[in-house]
């Protein structure tokens, strides 16, 4: 297929594999699912890809970004939907279980995308309520710290994004803040209750229709 594309469409695809391989090593940090209390699950890794990949994607789009951004996040947005087909079918999803999969990934990516830009417009506050329903869905009674820091975080991810040029991205190069986790660690130590089971009411490849 690359075959038949153009120049600027090979590139676009050469970077657009670039920008997805730094949003996955970004999203496969342990201090999400330590630190921050995240499920250590397969909802939870989908949570936190989303999450970082859902503002990029909302970065791209921008009307600054103009008609190559929405190129390039349409192009990312394939890269990455190609990659978690591969990986559905590595661990062993069928033949025909596997387009019903992504389509309901899909579905729920483009709902957190969504939120997480509804989100961004108003605050915080909505950020934390869409945090509680995605991120943290999961989670009977998220932690306040981990919620208050991972709403922080995310507030700084859009900002970093917002530095960052189309050329950035076209060039392959995004980056994201780094975590704080030092805050975090020491009111783990001087915690009373304990951690909430983040196992409780799992479901296999449970993806929430909306955001």
């Amino acid at each position: 297929m690359l075959g038949f594309m153009t120049r600027q469409g090979r590139n676009r695809q050469r970077a657009a594999r670039q920008l997805y391989a730094v949003v996955m090593d970004h999203s496969r940090n342990p201090d999400f699912y330590g630190a921050y209390k995240i499920p250590d699950t397969l909802e939870g890794r989908f949570e936190v890809l989303a999450l970082h990949a859902g503002l990029l994607v909302n970065r791209l789009s921008r009307p600054d970004m103009g008609k190559y951004g929405r190129e390039m996040a349409q192009t990312f947005f394939d890269v990455m939907f190609r990659d978690l087909e591969w990986s559905l079918r590595e661990m062993g999803v069928g033949d025909l279980g596997v387009p019903r999969r992504v389509k309901k990934m899909m579905t729920s990516f483009k709902g957190r995308t969504f939120a997480y830009d509804e989100a961004a417009k108003s605050g915080k506050s909505e950020i934390k309520h869409a945090l509680i329903r995605n991120v943290y869905g999961k989670v009977l009674e998220p932690h306040n710290s981990q919620l208050e820091a991972m709403a922080d975080y995310t507030m700084d991810c859009i900002r970093a994004l917002d530095e960052q040029g189309l050329s950035d991205f076209y060039m392959g190069a995004v980056s994201y803040p780094l975590l704080d986790t030092l805050k975090l660690e020491i009111e783990d130590k001087n915690a009373i209750e304990p951690l909430p089971n983040l196992q409780q009411g799992e479901t296999e490849h449970g993806y929430q229709q909306a955001a």
